[in-house]
């Protein structure tokens, strides 16, 4: 597997930066892990949309799904897609999706080049060779990490990718990244003066803390993502989170790849 990052910015994206966005390959499966604002541009960099063979939201906040707007734009305008798109969403996200169709005055904005369809939450499904295993997090609203593994002819069946998506400090996602090769792991906060303030429960990660849930639950390497980062990178989300984690941790850019 082969995991590349379009986008690594929180809601408020950094500059000339994309928000949540990450291109897998998978066994000769093409799958599109968010779409946040910005994503499909920096899609078009690799390649046409038509090659991918999924896309998958993760929880339906604007900065992981609104460039599903852009992207449906990509896709025939006049005449219906002759290969439609399979975009696979959170439980009961249908009607936020309809809302959209109708705010753009289309009926059939979405039927026309998507096939919509909403995973349970619980059990695993297939696009392709890739299996993804849906877990949820604690956020702000329902939200899925996934446990990634591939059966294609040429990869590891054993290799695990986890994408934590948006979640704060819970026994939900040690479960969700346990063991895996690769976490791509969100350190959106700075302070925990950034996220929500009791009674009301959290919904983020510092850095010190996405390293050291992925040491506990014994993870072979860390990416950190969904992070406020300039030029530089992220280097005191770095050093804080590989000081927790007790090896290297990498910062995700825009559009470098990870193997897995």
């Amino acid at each position: 597997m082969r995991l590349t990052v379009l986008g690594r910015s929180p809601a408020r994206p950094n500059p000339d930066e994309a928000c949540a966005g990450y291109l897998l390959d998978a066994g000769g499966s093409r799958l599109l892990l968010d779409a946040g604002p910005g994503v499909v541009a920096q899609l078009l960099r690799l390649g046409h949309p038509d090659e991918l063979d999924a896309v998958v939201i993760s929880h339906m906040h604007t900065d992981h799904f609104l460039d599903l707007v852009t992207l449906r734009y990509v896709y025939p305008w006049a005449d219906e897609a002759r290969r439609k798109l399979r975009v696979i969403l959170p439980p009961g996200s249908m009607e936020q999706m309809a809302d959209m169709a109708r705010g753009a005055g289309y009926p059939d904005f979405w039927e026309k080049a998507f096939t919509l369809e909403e995973h349970d939450g619980e059990r695993p499904f297939e696009v392709g060779a890739a299996r993804l295993e849906p877990g949820p997090t604690q956020h702000y609203i329902p939200t899925w990490g996934f446990r990634i593994t591939t059966r294609g002819p040429d990869e590891d069946p054993s290799r695990l990718f986890v994408y934590s998506a948006d979640s704060a400090p819970c026994e939900q996602l040690e479960r969700l990244i346990e063991g895996a090769h690769l976490l791509l792991c969100e350190a959106t906060l700075r302070s925990l003066g950034e996220d929500a303030a009791p009674p009301e429960p959290r919904g983020h990660l510092l850095p010190a803390e996405a390293g050291e849930i992925a040491r506990r639950a014994g993870v072979e390497r860390l990416v950190l993502t969904h992070l406020p980062a300039g030029p530089a990178g992220a280097p005191e989300a770095h050093d804080q989170a590989s000081l927790a984690f007790g090896r290297e941790v990498a910062i995700a850019e825009p559009q470098r790849s990870h193997e897995i």
